[in-house]
């Protein structure tokens, strides 16, 4: 039995892009933390990703120039 419950990690990954292959790079990222910090993966790990990440990756995003955009086209006033 363990005497560690929940560990929670951050783990480092390069930028994420549209079409970017993001399973493979989160892969990459945890096989090198798993290394260079000195730990080990177990059967009933939980491996979490950001919803924002995987909409980047996906290119499922809206961009500061649209979202400014769509609220110009909202509101009738000079100043957003």
């Amino acid at each position: 039995m363990s005497d560690v419950g929940v560990v929670a990690r951050g783990i480092r990954t390069p930028i994420i892009r549209t079409k970017d292959n993001l399973s493979q790079i989160v892969v990459d990222a945890l096989l090198k933390a798993a290394k260079t910090e000195h730990f080990e993966f177990d059967n009933r790990d939980i491996v979490a990703v950001t919803e924002a990440v995987v909409s980047i990756s996906q290119g499922n995003y809206a961009t500061l120039d649209q979202i400014a955009s769509d609220i110009k086209s909202k509101f009738e006033t000079k100043h957003i």
